[in-house]
């Protein structure tokens, strides 16, 4: 292929790839797209000259005072469509940007035209990035970043083709006025290929390694969020139904910290409302009273709650979390959520534990939730009655004026129990076993939807089947309240995380026991799942999978995973320089061995030289040893701390003096959170200083976090804090649960 229609291909497929991605992220209008795709049709024409059509199309090109009349037209249009049409900057901007890219494409003449045909390239292609996060950008950019490898290649041997024509024309010589065309080898389109791939793997290398900057002056922040129902401050009795057919992604879950194979994770419950008020239709919430969480350190929100026992580990099971735009501000996480860490301003908690944040959120969000689950003790699974305090009872008992049928089956079916656990599983087994799973309920037309549901219809879902136990334990006097979420099943074995959709939204039951807290019951029967799976769900699992690792790595690459990465790689670094340390060790102990033997079986004569010989190994070996020595490598050398982490240590270490002197020593064993634990069960009032004083001492001694004046100012208030804490005599087991 010729040099000069090379260079007009390279040059016509940079801009068609901008311009393609710039299609799917915006939808552009009907008229735009032809009159855009006749001016790629006719300059794919014009690439060869040799053919009729082009000659004639040679013939029939437009004056340039006609095309400059056609961009003040242009112009006017972007008035009017930014005044009138459109009325927002960017869908009328691009589409005067579309406009100059055909006005272009019709003039490609001079040198000036294709560089301005690479401008606003480059600039649909920017746009285009400016409006979408989806994976299929990937693609179109490394197609363009490789088409312009190209085209600036071929741009340069034409331009100095140009110039070598030139001064052939102006020599005294006519033989010399005829050079010959340069055409394309395969040499030249592999070595261009190659300097492409460079170029590639740079532009990553930049992505991960230059300052991150939040700006966001193009970016679509407009986006429309997916419409959910069951998390408002009322919940009418049938609205989770209609959504349990749409197949909408509504977040993704993975679990760091859990072990074992994929084939055995069972649901999870992710909690998002809990309601305490029945009216007969619709679910309320008579609590709405909401709290700032305490964020320490930043980033850090954490809730307190006295109606779970803390588990073994001081945070809980931890979730990570990917939500899509909702139309809520509701945080989901596993009952209970107690920490969640995230980028946001605020979060706050109502009386019942549910998360929210200050309005909802039109992009997609990631945060950390650690949640503490709940157990029912023995003493309480075989009590035959327990002593429920005032403010529980005067909240979850209530119920409407419901037929006394309702009343009657509850008393019946409750009738064998002699515990009041076994109450509460005598009517979730009763639900389970005699009514059926069913969709197709008309609910909102019912006016009397729970009697319809327990005496006459028996077929419903979620909904019914938790408001019915709700209101059957309620009249048997156990407390009770209804909580929507959703139920994880999907699990995604490539990328290791659960996939959550709006049709798992789900209702189910918190029962309260004085000792153990709000226990978790289902009564609702599980759907039954169908069995096997077609190679075409997988597939989708496994594009849900990069989808995931696009939005990680590339929508949200922050600072702080700059940093990570750069202490990745020094980590690494760190880790093959001591493994060849001692590797190299252990030859030189193999050389000096061999040698031995050597020396051994050598004759009188040639011993001198055999020590010589043996010296000069062991003095070669030492020297090569001390040379691939770090400092670093020592973990005893104070260098390897820095200002900062000499800092927390030093305040770390005050707080360990305190303790001390309060009878709880710290020996070499014991870990930071294992003193945590031994600090909440013998010292209770100073757990909360030391556990704050111990996650700012984790975060910046080992997670490389920077240590501001501020945290130094909280650090030497909670000391002194600490310090006046009086030890009184630790109680037996009476702190409120």
């Amino acid at each position: 292929m010729a040099l000069d229609q090379a260079f007009r291909l390279s040059s016509i497929l940079l801009a068609a790839t901008g311009f393609a991605s710039l299609t799917l992220a915006i939808v552009l209008p009907l008229w735009l797209l032809t009159f855009a795709g006749g001016a790629f049709a006719l300059a794919l024409l014009r690439v060869n000259h040799a053919t009729a059509i082009s000659g004639a199309l040679q013939h029939l090109r437009l004056s340039a005072l006609t095309w400059n009349i056609f961009l003040l037209l242009a112009f006017a249009g972007f008035w009017i469509d930014l005044l009138i049409v459109s009325q927002e900057l960017l869908p009328a901007g691009i589409h005067f940007l579309v406009l100059l890219l055909v006005n272009k494409l019709s003039n490609l003449d001079q040198r000036r035209d294709f560089l301005h045909l690479y401008a606003i390239s480059l600039i649909t292609l920017l746009a285009s990035a400016a409006l979408t996060t989806q994976l299929w950008y990937a693609p179109f950019f490394f197609v363009y970043l490789v088409a312009g490898v190209w085209t600036l290649l071929l741009y340069h041997l034409w331009q100095e083709q140009e110039e070598n024509a030139g001064r052939h024309m102006t020599s005294a010589n006519p033989a010399q006025t005829r050079s010959p065309q340069p055409t394309m080898t395969v040499r030249f389109f592999w070595t261009t290929n190659v300097l492409a791939a460079g170029a590639f793997g740079l532009t990553l290398l930049f992505f991960f390694l230059i300052p991150r900057i939040g700006v966001g002056l193009l970016q679509n922040t407009h986006g429309e969020s997916l419409r959910t129902t069951g998390f408002s401050e009322q919940v009418d009795l049938g609205v989770i139904g209609p959504v349990k057919q749409d197949p909408s992604i509504v977040m993704r879950v993975e679990l760091p910290d859990s072990v074992g194979p994929a084939s055995t994770r069972g649901p999870l419950y992710l909690r998002g409302v809990a309601y305490n008020r029945y009216n007969g239709k619709s679910w309320s919430n008579s609590l709405p009273h909401r709290r700032m969480l305490t964020e320490l350190p930043p980033g850090t929100f954490t809730l307190r709650t006295s109606g779970a026992k803390l588990p073994a580990s001081p945070r809980g099971l931890r979730q990570d979390i990917l939500l899509e735009p909702l139309d809520t501000a509701v945080l989901f996480g596993a009952p209970f959520p107690s920490t969640i860490t995230g980028t946001f301003l605020s979060v706050q908690s109502d009386l019942m534990g549910s998360l929210h944040l200050a309005f909802p959120s039109h992009t997609r969000i990631q945060y950390t939730a650690y949640s503490l689950p709940t157990s029912l003790s023995s003493a309480e699974r075989t009590a035959a009655a327990v002593l429920y305090p005032e403010h529980i009872l005067q909240q979850y008992l209530q119920i409407p004026a419901v037929s006394s049928q309702i009343v009657e089956l509850a008393r019946h079916v409750t009738q064998p129990a002699t515990s009041v656990f076994q109450t509460v599983t005598l009517i979730q087994a009763h639900l389970l076993a005699d009514y059926r799973y069913n969709l197709d309920v008309p609910s909102l037309q019912s006016a009397h939807p729970l009697e319809d549901f327990l005496l006459t219809r028996k077929t419903g879902y979620c909904e019914h089947y938790a408001t019915a136990m709700v209101v059957l334990l309620r009249a048997v006097g156990i407390p009770a309240r209804l909580v929507t979420g959703f139920l994880a099943t999907e699990w995604n074995e490539f990328g290791g995380y659960y996939t959550v959709r709006q049709r798992d939204a789900h209702a189910w039951v918190e029962v309260y026991f004085p000792q153990s807290g709000w226990i978790t019951m289902d009564p609702t029967p599980p759907v039954p799942e169908t069995v096997g799976q077609t190679w075409w769900q997988s597939m989708g699992r496994a594009m849900d999978s990069v989808r995931l690792q696009w939005d990680r790595l590339f929508v949200h690459f922050s600072a702080n995973d700059q940093l990570t990465v750069v202490q990745g790689i020094r980590e690494s670094g760190e880790v093959v320089r001591t493994k060849l340390s001692e590797s190299l060790t252990a030859l030189s102990v193999k050389s000096s061995a061999m040698l031995r033997r050597v020396l051994s079986t050598l004759t009188p004569t040639g011993i001198p030289h055999a020590a010589l010989l043996f010296m000069l190994a062991i003095c070669a070996a030492y020297l090569g040893r001390r040379l691939l020595r770090s400092p670093r490598n020592d973990a005893s050398q104070p260098d390897v701390l820095s200002a900062h982490q000499r800092t927390v240590i030093t305040l770390y270490t005050n707080m360990l003096h305190c303790l001390a002197q309060h009878g709880i020593e710290k020996s070499a064993s014991t870990t930071p959170f294992e003193l945590l634990r031994q600090v909440r069960e013998q010292w209770f009032e100073a757990w909360p200083t030391a556990d704050a004083l111990t996650q700012l001492y984790t975060h910046v001694r080992f997670g490389q976090a920077p240590l501001t004046r501020e945290d130094c100012t909280i650090a030497e208030d909670l000391l002194r804090r600490l310090r006046t804490l009086e030890r009184a005599t630790p109680p037996q087991n009476n702190r409120t649960l």
